[in-house]
């Protein structure tokens, strides 16, 4: 059975419905101000009073504090351990709009988990694809963009602008602001893997 888990991120506004939390930082404490369970509460909390851990670890089952001087993220490290806890479908929420480098990881974070993790803010929905055909809901979404890090090869039906085997690079940008014709498109990745950011105006 799949499963699926909510990591909230210390930027996010509001907080989405969910099975599964993982509170990261000042998101665990945003977690517990709404009362809602944590399976995980993980960051170096270097921004919480003691009087809020306190409260964040009445809402957790589990508090992982980390060092300050570390090598990855607090959100790299909520992602790898609902990973290496089974679950396969994580969803960030706050990872965007506050530190650029911050948000770059979290947008590698969709990169190296196709199909895995997926990133969200008001007005954008952002994951990867790995090779297959792919059929993708327009939701409430005016624009999708498709980007690489490396080479990809992409075929897209039931879209404004279709392609057909089109190689795409990480230096293009024609793959900008496509619309969704229908409530369904479908990708092809023949080869390669692709970025999607389905979004809209503020």
């Amino acid at each position: 059975m799949e499963t699926s888990v909510a990591i909230i991120l210390k930027r996010c506004d509001s907080i989405p419905t969910a099975k599964n939390y993982i509170g990261v930082d000042k998101g665990a404490l945003t977690l517990a101000r709404n009362g809602k369970r944590m399976l995980l509460a993980i960051g170096d909390f270097d921004s919480v009073e003691e009087s809020d851990l306190a409260y964040i670890k009445e809402y957790s089952d589990t508090l992982i504090q980390l060092n300050p001087i570390k090598d990855d993220t607090d959100s790299e490290a909520a992602v790898m351990y609902a990973i290496e806890n089974g679950y396969q479908k994580i969803h960030l929420y706050g990872g965007l709009g506050g530190r650029l480098d911050h948000a770059m990881i979290n947008l590698r974070l969709v990169s190296r988990f196709p199909e895995t993790v997926y990133l969200y803010d008001q007005n954008n929905f952002i994951y990867s694809l790995a090779e297959g055909v792919h059929s993708i809901d327009k939701r409430d979404y005016t624009y999708i963009s498709f980007f690489t890090e490396d080479e990809a090869t992409i075929s897209l039906e039931g879209f404004k602008y279709p392609l057909d085997k089109q190689q795409l690079t990480n230096k293009d940008t024609y793959t900008t602001s496509n619309e969704i014709l229908e409530d369904k498109g479908i990708i092809t990745v023949h080869a390669g893997k692709v970025t999607v950011i389905q979004s809209k105006d503020a």
